[in-house]
C-alpha cells in the first residue's frame, strides 16, 4: 500500500512537471515565432508597425502607470532599466515567479525522492523536517532568484547611466561656444556614449520642433532620477539668450557634477551596510547546516520518547 501511494505521489509530481514545462515553453516560442514574417512584408513596413507598437505600448504604460500600486510603480521603473519587454507587468511578473517557485519546489521533491524513495513510508519527524527545509531552501530560491536577477540588472544600467550623465556634462562643457548650434553640441557631445546616444539623438530630432516636449521625452526615456540635473541644464538652456547659452551650459554642467559627485559619496557612505549584509548571508547559512544535524538528533530523540 506504501509502495503504491510512493509511486502515485511520483507519477502525479511528474505529470505536473511536463504540464508547468509545456506550459513555460508556450509563453516563451509563442512570442518568439509570432514576431517572424512568413510574407513578403517590406522591411519599412516592419520597422512602421514597430513604431506603432512601440508607442501604442508606451501609451498604455503611461495610462496605467497612474494607477498603479507603490511596489508596482517600482517594478515598472527597475523593469525598464532591467530591459525587460513593456508588457511585462507587476502581476505577470509575480506570476512568472510563482511559477518559478513551484516548478523548483517540485524539482527539489523528485529529487529527494528519486535520493530516497522510502521517504513517504518513514513516518519520523526528524526526515520530514529536513524534507520540509530542504523544499522551503528550494522555494524561496526560484521565488526571489528572478528579483534579484532584476535588481542586479536595473543596477548596472543605473550605473551605466551614471558615467555617461558625467561624461556628457564633461564633454558639453568642452564642446560649449557662443555660436555653436544646440543640437550640433549634444551631437559631438553624445558621439562616444552608448546609452544615452539613442535618446540624444530622439532629443535632436525633436528639438527643432518642440523643445520642451522634447526635454520632456528625453526625461522619460531614460527614466532614472539621476537625469533630472541634466534635464534642468537643458531646459535652463531652452530659456537662456543665445549669447548667454554658454555661461548658463557651464553653470549647469558644474551642477550636474556637484550632484553625481555627492550621490555616489552617498552610495560609498552606505556601502558597508550592504557588504555587511553580504558577508553574513553566507555565515547564516554555515550556522543552519551546523544546527541542522542537532535538531534532526533532537526531534528523533523527542519522538522516541513520546512513541515509548
Amino acid at each position: 500500500m506504501t509502495g503504491m501511494v510512493s509511486n502515485g505521489w511520483m507519477l502525479a509530481f511528474q505529470a505536473l512537471f511536463a504540464l508547468l514545462f509545456i506550459a513555460g515553453s508556450a509563453l516563451l516560442w509563442f512570442p518568439l515565432l509570432g514576431r517572424i514574417r512568413f510574407g513578403r512584408a517590406s522591411r519599412l513596413a516592419m520597422m512602421l508597425e514597430t513604431l506603432k507598437r512601440r508607442e501604442h505600448r508606451m501609451l498604455v504604460m503611461d495610462r496605467q502607470e497612474e494607477a498603479l500600486s507603490p511596489k508596482a510603480r517600482a517594478f515598472a521603473e527597475k523593469a525598464r532599466l532591467a530591459g525587460l519587454p513593456a508588457d511585462w507587468s507587476y502581476q505577470r511578473f509575480r506570476l512568472l515567479r510563482a511559477g518559478l517557485a513551484l516548478m523548483m519546489l517540485l524539482v527539489g521533491f523528485m529529487a529527494q525522492a528519486a535520493a530516497s524513495p522510502d521517504l513517504l513510508a518513514n513516518p519520523g519527524l526528524g526526515p520530514w523536517f529536513g524534507l520540509g527545509l530542504k523544499l522551503l531552501l528550494c522555494t524561496a530560491l526560484g521565488w526571489w532568484t528572478p528579483l534579484l536577477f532584476v535588481h542586479a540588472a536595473a543596477a548596472q544600467k543605473r550605473t551605466g547611466y551614471l558615467l555617461e550623465i558625467a561624461k556628457l556634462s564633461q564633454r558639453l562643457s568642452i564642446c560649449v561656444s557662443e555660436k555653436a548650434d544646440i543640437r550640433e553640441m549634444l551631437i559631438r557631445a553624445g558621439r562616444p556614449l552608448k546609452l544615452l546616444k539613442p535618446h540624444l539623438q530622439e532629443l535632436t530630432v525633436m528639438w527643432g520642433k518642440d523643445q520642451r516636449a522634447a526635454i520632456w521625452r528625453f526625461k522619460e526615456a531614460v527614466g532614472i532620477s539621476e537625469v533630472f540635473p541634466l534635464v534642468n541644464a537643458l531646459d535652463a538652456v531652452c530659456q537662456a539668450d543665445t549669447n548667454e547659452m554658454a555661461e548658463v551650459l557651464k553653470e549647469q554642467t558644474a551642477s550636474i557634477e556637484a550632484t553625481l559627485t555627492a550621490d555616489i559619496q552617498r552610495k560609498l557612505e552606505n556601502a558597508p551596510i550592504w557588504i555587511s549584509f553580504y558577508i553574513m548571508i553566507p555565515f547564516a547559512v554555515i550556522v543552519l547546516l551546523f544546527l541542522y544535524p542537532w535538531i534532526v538528533t533532537i526531534s528523533e530523540q523527542l519522538m522516541t520518547s513520546f512513541e515509548g
